[in-house]
């Protein structure tokens, strides 16, 4: 998942050598990764009769054709794109009404309606949608951090650099922010704020080991046509406060951002 560790492994030498951790299979250093062939959480689809009505209170025009196809591509997007592609939705048709707020319960009825969340209680913990006049999103939670679980507390998985790496939460703060934005056929969902996952990240090349905890989402890009996303992250600077690592490493690993093609969803 970390492809800037390969970059970092070579400056750092073994000055960044730290303790292995607990691997998803629990069996010291990875030889493979069972859990990234598991399968996808289920894709519910949304209760769309439910869905139009929660739009129309917030005066949002129900374009049918356009706003099925988000819930009901072939084939199915993931509930993340889901997400952000409802939102997209909402700016373009309330572009001449911007800044917008959306407070419970119309936030809470859409959200629940479209079933874009595999947990159905995370939309109660939304306090508020901010969209302001730079087209950013804002979101106020309940709660000054919460995280979320992915696929439903299963986690994501994919072998890389030697080692399996696990996402296991995503951690939203208070003031969750973004933009969102198409190219071409994909949507993009970028300039991330307050949002980060949490796993067990790293490398093993050798007698050099890595492991991380926290990484920064900065920027994904959904693959239309595909449950596949263009993920874009660095070393969260939480990882530093929370865990030891050599001075090198801290200097360096925040510097060198990371992308790779993954499944991307919750």
């Amino acid at each position: 998942m970390v492809r800037w560790l390969a970059l970092v492994l070579i400056l750092c030498n073994p000055l960044v050598w730290s303790s292995e951790r607990q691997t998803p299979e629990g069996r010291g250093p990875d030889k493979q990764c069972p859990l990234a062939q598991l399968p996808p959480p289920s894709n519910r689809r949304a209760d769309f009769i439910e869905l139009l009505r929660g739009l129309k209170k917030l005066d949002v025009s129900t374009r049918d054709e356009e706003l099925y196809m988000i819930f009901h591509n072939e084939p199915p997007r993931t509930k993340l794109e889901q997400f952000f592609r409802l939102l997209y939705y909402i700016q373009k048709d309330r572009a001449e009404q911007i800044p917008l707020e959306v407070t419970p319960p119309g936030i809470t009825e859409i959200l629940l309606a479209a079933k874009v969340f595999t947990d159905p209680s995370f939309p109660n913990r939304i306090q508020k949608v901010e969209l302001d006049r730079e087209r950013r999103f804002t979101v106020f939670f309940d709660a000054p951090e919460v995280r979320f679980p992915l696929n439903s507390g299963v986690g994501f998985a994919v072998y890389e650099h030697g080692k399996c790496q696990w996402a296991r939460e995503l951690i939203f703060y208070n003031g969750f922010g973004f933009r969102l934005r198409e190219k071409k056929r994909n949507l993009i969902a970028e300039d991330f704020g307050k949002v980060q996952l949490f796993g067990d990240f790293g490398a093993r090349h050798g007698p050099i080991k890595i492991d991380l905890s926290y990484v920064d989402l900065e920027r994904v890009e959904f693959i239309d046509g595909t449950d596949q996303g263009i993920v874009k992250s660095r070393v969260a600077d939480r990882e530093f406060k929370s865990n030891p690592h050599s001075f090198l490493f801290r200097w360096i690993g925040p510097l060198i951002p990371d992308s790779s093609r993954q499944r991307i969803d919750w």
